[in-house]
């Protein structure tokens, strides 16, 4: 008898202009720039082609969810979406770019290049928080889905917290994965655990 095995593929949304001008995002909720828009087609039209889908999950931050419904769209689904997959809540940094940052808030920066872990964004949370809400949301979804492909749609620090979770990893080395805008991360689930296959894939966009 076959192993039943999950399919996930974990994506980060679309481009924003915030993206490009390097602010922190965190709960803001900042839209799909005209790349991103394009990027999020272009990974629909890929997965689309490649396999049908049993469900697609999002942020309900209008950046991670507009990249979900283009991708639902094409797969004739619906997005469901869960607060718990928001980015960081990096509270006064939101809008902030890393000029500012360094005029700022000098102490935090240098903390957060060297401890990370230790930090709580000012008025924010922690990457300790973030990665509890991540993972229970990514365990309660896998749980429902069992046997099933399915695309889960966050952020650049969801998607590493998770990441960094099924590699044992320790959140202060969470800089050694990296999320392109658009990328996709694909894992397969069976009874042995998971199996990361793909990891930060964007070749689609090409």
């Amino acid at each position: 008898m076959a192993e039943m095995k999950t399919r996930v593929f974990l994506i980060r949304h679309g481009e924003t202009l915030w993206n490009r001008e390097q602010r922190c995002q965190g709960f803001a909720d900042v839209d799909l720039s005209d790349k991103g828009l394009d990027q999020a087609h272009r990974l629909g039209r890929y997965l689309a082609k490649l396999l049908y889908l049993s469900a697609v999950y999002s942020s309900d931050l209008v950046r991670a969810k507009k990249t979900a419904e283009i991708i639902a769209q094409k797969q004739l689904l619906t997005v469901q979406t869960d607060p718990r997959l928001r980015e960081l809540n990096q509270g006064e940094l939101e809008g902030k770019n890393l000029m500012s940052m360094l005029g700022d808030y000098p102490e935090l920066l240098e903390k957060w290049m060297s401890m990370p872990k230790e930090v709580t964004m000012p008025g924010g949370e922690s990457l300790v928080q973030l990665q509890a809400r991540t993972w229970q949301a990514f365990s309660e979804i896998i749980e429902r889905h069992r046997g099933d492909s399915i695309v889960i749609v966050g952020h650049n620090l969801c998607n590493v917290t998770i990441l960094g979770k099924l590699l044992d990893l320790d959140l202060n080395l969470f800089r050694r994965l990296k999320q392109h805008s658009a990328a996709l991360n694909e894992i397969e689930i069976g009874p042995r655990g998971p199996v990361i296959l793909r990891l930060n894939d964007t070749h689609f966009l090409d």
